[in-house]
């Protein structure tokens, strides 16, 4: 049966949720394969919304700055995850920061490629980051996407995927490769290989389809 995502492409950005960390075959990698799609990826590990002169992978702004002019049929990103750090643990901006940061954002990927579906992947419940800024990030994204007709493929909400338990952070992250694949027993950040196909594969496949069939 035809998935209506057969032939279609997809660009993704963000942080090292979308590149994969240290192993760069990351979900969207297996959305792109599974479904039969064209994938270019601009995603980088350490990368914020907001600008941060600390973090390792610059503004995911940038990325989308960088990328092709030719629209795709989708773009996906994330988002949040280390602008948590940035603002709670290093006080660089604060959340009104980087909901000006992502209004920017999502105003260059629009004005940029106008046909393109946009998906936001919010990422699972992290054990690594504060709660409460992990919270308020969520809403002014959730808030912004919905201002700006950007859908959430919503990996945070509609998942049990939670690594404040512990016994999931262990079976579903990972920090380090063992024989070259992930491995477990991870911080609760980067999704292992159980993690992804578990919980964001489905998830952001079915928005993908879901978008695909109007």
């Amino acid at each position: 049966m035809d998935n209506g995502l057969a032939g279609k492409s997809f660009y993704a950005f963000g942080d090292s949720i979308v590149y994969g960390h240290v192993y760069p075959h990351s979900f969207a990698d297996l959305v792109a394969e599974r479904e039969g799609m064209t994938l270019a990826k601009f995603a980088r590990n350490g990368a914020t919304i907001g600008a941060d002169p600390h973090a390792s992978g610059g503004q995911i702004l940038r990325q989308i700055e960088q990328a092709p002019d030719i629209a795709p049929d989708f773009v996906v990103f994330d988002g949040g995850t280390n602008d948590a750090q940035s603002i709670f643990r290093h006080q660089v901006y604060d959340v009104g920061t980087y909901a000006e940061e992502l209004e920017r954002t999502l105003d260059t990927m629009k004005r940029k490629w106008p046909t393109a579906h946009i998906v936001y992947v919010a990422a699972h419940k992290l054990g690594s980051r504060d709660w409460d800024t992990q919270v308020a990030l969520r809403e002014v994204t959730l808030r912004a996407c919905q201002k700006w007709d950007v859908a959430i493929a919503d990996v945070f909400q509609d998942t049990m995927f939670d690594t404040r338990d512990d016994a999931q952070r262990a079976t579903y992250t990972f920090d380090g490769l063992v024989n070259g694949f992930p491995g477990r027993d991870g911080s609760g950040t980067h999704p292992n290989m159980a993690g992804i196909t578990t919980f964001y594969v489905p998830v952001v496949s079915a928005r993908l389809r879901q978008m695909s069939s109007h």
